[in-house]
């Protein structure tokens, strides 16, 4: 599709390195999405991984891409270093060249997982049970709990931001107590099995 013409028919165009482009030309069948993916993401990246997209313009539609490229070339600003990093989209529908999309990468996937809220991880590797849970029994030592819960160790595994899955530590029938995040609850949260709810 040409998208920009910038002679007429009959004008005299020049020749050579400073000229102007005739028209410009895209080929439309897909799309590149460019990213700035921050240092510390950069390295759960690689070509092939697969890319979920949105974009404002486009409510209520989702897409689907692929990473074609990491680049290994950072640029950095105010103390952060960002990296580009390259999706193509092969089935853009009703996107447009220019548009802006958000993208979320899948860097794991774990099927049947058992999983707890991100927030409830404490100091990277432990989860406050109530002591009537069964995971109870191995309480971590040095841990002080409050009255009626217990610390216990826990393998971490992938994370959404939302939930984290648990590989190790605690069993499926543990409620996990945490303090829930101010935009979520304004008491304590707890989550058993895969029901989660606030208690005020």
């Amino acid at each position: 599709m040409i998208v920009a013409k910038n002679a007429k028919a009959g004008e005299t165009v020049q020749t050579g390195g400073g000229a102007a482009p005739l028209c410009i030309i895209y080929d439309l069948r897909w799309l590149e999405l460019s990213l700035s993916v921050d240092e510390l993401d950069i390295l759960s990246l690689s070509a092939g991984q697969t890319v979920a997209l949105t974009a404002d313009a486009v409510p209520g539609q989702s897409f689907s891409g692929v990473v074609t490229s990491v680049l290994l070339t950072g640029s950095a600003s105010g103390g952060t270093t960002t990296y580009p990093v390259t999706v193509r989209v092969d089935q853009p529908g009703p996107l447009m060249p220019g548009m802006n999309a958000s993208a979320k990468i899948e860097v794991g996937r774990a099927e049947n997982a058992l999983a707890v809220p991100a927030a409830a991880l404490v100091r990277g590797g432990y989860l406050l049970v109530t002591d009537t849970s069964p995971s109870a029994a191995r309480p971590a030592p040095g841990m002080q709990a409050p009255a009626g819960y217990v610390y216990v160790a826990v393998e971490p595994g992938l994370s959404d931001n939302d939930f984290l899955e648990i590989k190790s530590g605690i069993q499926e029938t543990d409620t996990v107590a945490y303090t829930a995040p101010a935009s979520a609850s304004s008491g304590e949260a707890f989550f058993s099995g895969d029901e989660f709810g606030g208690l005020l």
